[in-house]
Order: structure tokens, then sequence, then C-alpha cells
């Protein structure tokens, strides 16, 4: 973009207009750059990829207020509080959910656990999600729409908070059991 400006200035023919055309053509170029590398097979973030890269124009265009906080960014990645990521990383012995058993990661907390039903009734209504949503659903309903992006973020606060919690005290317990078995 640079580069493109300095010569348009150069030129005399900088103006608002020319500026304003070379941002979007610019963009359109990083998309598919970024786009041809995403899709690359063996790249790691699968479950992200699959929900941005077809929505890449509008993911990075959304509303500025609508930036990634750290638990958005544990579901986007599956990195965080999920029982699956943790027996992968030696951290749990099982990857079943503390509140209903089932396998536990990213896509079990946003879409299935029963723990957080309710809310996530709520959710799916005000996002306009059908009853079988997937993450790219919730990605096109959230990128346009700051209402939608923060009801989301506060789905996932909570839980992600709730499986913290849990997972607090679940360290707490093996922490007496194993004080305890030392004397």
């Amino acid at each position: 973009m640079y580069e493109r400006t300095k010569v348009l200035r150069e030129d005399g023919i900088l103006t608002a207009e020319t500026k304003k055309e070379v941002r979007a053509s610019e963009l359109v170029n990083l998309c598919a750059e970024w786009r041809e590398f995403l899709e690359r097979p063996n790249t790691p973030g699968e479950w992200t990829k699959m929900a941005i890269v077809p929505r890449l124009e509008a993911w990075l265009s959304r509303d500025p207020g609508s930036s990634m906080s750290y638990y958005m960014t544990q579901v986007f990645t599956g990195h965080g509080c999920f029982s699956k990521y943790l027996y992968r990383i030696g951290k749990r012995t099982d990857t079943s959910c503390d509140f209903c058993g089932e396998e536990d990661d990213a896509i079990h907390t946003i879409k299935d656990c029963p723990m957080w039903d309710t809310q996530r009734i709520s959710l799916k209504e005000k996002l306009g999600l059908a009853r079988d949503f997937t993450l790219g659903d919730i990605v096109e309903a959230i990128v346009g729409s700051r209402d939608h992006w923060n009801a989301f973020s506060a789905f996932v606060h909570e839980a992600m908070r709730d499986k913290e919690e849990e997972e607090r005290r679940r360290e707490r317990e093996r922490n007496r059991a194993s004080s305890s078995s030392s004397f």
C-alpha cells in the first residue's frame, strides 16, 4: 500500500478516492494470499480455518469494537479449559466433560453441553442460528453485528469461566488428596 500510494503521490494523482481504492485492492490481495496459505493441507488450526477462511473479508472488516477476548481466542483455537486439550498436553487423565461426561472440546462446549442449554437457546435465538449450527454459522452471524458479537462473547465468557472454576476445583481436590496421602 505504501509503495502504491508513494507512486500516486509522485505522479500528483493521490486523492482520498485513489487512496481508498488502493486500500480496497490491497485488502483483496492480502485476503487472497492468506486464503491460499490457510487452505494448504496440513496447516494447523483446521477448526478455526473452516469457520473464518470462507468469511475472511467479513472477518477482517468487522466492527473495530468486535475484538477477540481471551476466552473467544480459546474457543476459536480449541486451546483452553477443554478436557480433550488438557488431556493432550498431559494435564488431564481423560477427555470427559466435567458437567456431562461426553468428550469435551470447544465444539462440545458451544454446541452440545447441557450445562449451558438455557444460555445457548437464548444465544441461538438472538443470532438466528439453526438447531445444528457450526462455528462458521456463528462467525457469519457475529461479524456483521456488534450486538451479535457481544452476545456470543458473553456466552463464551460465561461458559469458559465456569469451566475454569471447575478445573481449579478439581486441581485443589487433587492437591489435597496428594498432600494427605504423603503423610
